[in-house]
């Protein structure tokens, strides 16, 4: 079945398994399929990665130095990983909530209150430069992780609220290029400005530096928030955003519904798996890289740092690529097979060459590996969409944030334990099983692109389902041309 024009396209709406056509021929003065792209948008996503960014910037901000921060406090190497497992952590005890509170409040406020919490928590951290103050740095440091809630998922919302469907690839990539360049640059600073002093001053007065350029930079970017972004834009900017809108004001449901379709929904699960044990791994790599590299190369704080901005600059030229490919081609399963596989080979070459202690051979290894497995952050995104639409994306995201977080704090509990009791070996052994098990599922996931179908003239419809007549729910409702 072929696409008609925009004048005269007919929608079909499968609403509690009645058919409701609405032309698009008829005269009124709210047609639901009417679409701008607005010039603004560039400003919403700027701003969104600003803050979002220095949100991010402070998940390593403690592991990334951990032998000194563990020296400075006096905790364990264990206690400081769980500052970088609190972003994890919270974000699956409170994704529900903050769903439900993007639906109440909507999509500025939400952004103001994700960019407020991590103010405060910035500032609550500047107050906690004293060895007898970890508690203090753990609450603000807390405080921070739990605006991830809102952050993660809020990456295809932006996209689909602002961007044109030819945009939308893009503007996701982009949207996670923000936080990964907030991780790289904590990569990179962090170890520059706290340094292994012998006299525990001297670290707290870099601390302390860090701390106040952080909370500084927050604050402006609170500002700029709180001024200047907005909510939906009078008009949506494409026909697959004007329907999904649609959808959701003649299907009033309450949360629990499109949860139940989620998980009846086979390709949607293995992605939940294959993207958790990716982006997993790529948690644990990020919260143990100081750890594992420090086990070949002593004194090599200010060397990790440079790894880990190497790895996640490439990805977000990686993320950045595959987007605009995806946008160009639509081959998505083709697309996040080899991203998958090539992210798998990163592991073995990075693994291989630090067993070796052959530095510069980790240098390059980690930026093969930065460009598929960070890049891949972004493809999975796009999978989520394509596989969920016309779902929430509040919900598919979260859901499959949940998941990787999971698989994030279960792999750096176990590989932690790992690396303490017999060495790294056993952790680079088990990333690299991690991610042969992620590609695995990745091969067996069918090649399902709900969204593209919409643009194309098949739309999928999520509606209520009654017991006994299933024939709307999740089943491909076709266009009726003119």
């Amino acid at each position: 079945m072929r696409m008609t024009e925009e004048k005269d396209l007919n929608e079909v709406l499968c609403v509690n398994n009645l058919v409701k056509v609405v032309n698009g021929n008829e005269k009124n003065n709210g047609n639901p399929l009417e679409t701008k792209v607005y010039k603004r948008r560039w400003l919403m996503l700027g701003l969104f990665i600003l803050y979002t960014g220095m949100s991010n910037f402070q998940w390593i901000q403690y592991s990334i130095i951990s032998n000194i921060v563990s020296r400075y406090y006096g905790v364990s190497s264990l206690t400081v990983d769980w500052t970088a497992m609190t972003f994890m952590g919270y974000y699956v005890i409170f994704i529900f909530p903050a769903t439900y509170m993007v639906d109440r409040v909507g999509f500025r406020w939400t952004n103001i209150i994700g960019c407020g919490a991590t103010c405060l928590g910035s500032w609550i951290k500047v107050l906690s430069v004293s060895p007898d103050r970890f508690y203090v740095t753990f609450i603000g440091q807390s405080l921070v992780a739990s605006t991830q809630t809102i952050i993660l998922t809020l990456p295809g919302r932006l996209a689909a609220q602002w961007f044109a469907a030819n945009e939308l690839s893009t503007a996701t990539s982009l949207s996670i290029f923000g936080t990964q360049m907030g991780i790289a640059l904590s990569f990179l600073i962090t170890p520059i400005i706290v340094k292994n002093h012998e006299n525990l001053d001297d670290i707290g007065t870099g601390l302390s530096h860090l701390f106040w350029t952080v909370a500084i930079i927050m604050t402006i970017a609170f500002i700029l928030v709180i001024t200047l972004f907005e909510d939906d834009p009078k008009l949506p900017p494409s026909k697959t955003r004007a329907l999904q809108k649609l959808n959701r004001m003649e299907l009033e449901e309450n949360i629990m519904q499109p949860i139940k379709r989620l998980f009846r929904n086979k390709s949607y699960l293995i992605l939940c798996n294959s993207y958790g044990l990716s982006i997993g791994v790529l948690n644990v790599v990020g919260t143990l890289l100081n750890q594992m590299y420090l086990a070949h190369f002593e004194h090599g704080e200010e060397d990790a740092g440079k790894i880990g901005l190497a790895m996640i600059i490439t990805g977000m030229i990686g993320a950045v690529t595959f987007g605009v490919i995806l946008d160009k081609t639509h081959k998505y399963k083709e697309t996040t097979v080899i991203v998958y596989f090539l992210a798998l080979c990163g592991q073995l070459f990075f693994s291989t060459f630090m067993w070796l202690e052959m530095k510069w051979m980790v240098y390059l290894s980690a930026i093969f590996l930065g460009y598929f497995l960070v890049g891949y952050v972004a493809l999975g995104y796009e999978m989520c969409a394509e596989y969920t639409y016309p779902e929430s994306e509040e919900i598919t995201a979260g859901i499959l944030n949940v998941a990787n977080n999971v698989y994030g704090i279960v792999l750096i509990l176990i590989m932690g334990r790992l690396l303490e009791v017999y060495g790294d070996i056993p952790v680079h052994v088990g990333l690299c099983t991690a991610l042969l098990v992620g590609f695995i599922m990745t091969v067996l996931t069918k090649d399902v692109q709900r969204r593209q179908d919409a643009r194309k003239g098949v739309h999928y419809i999520g509606v209520k389902q009654s017991e006994k007549n299933n024939e709307c729910n999740g089943r491909e409702k076709k266009i009726i041309g003119s």
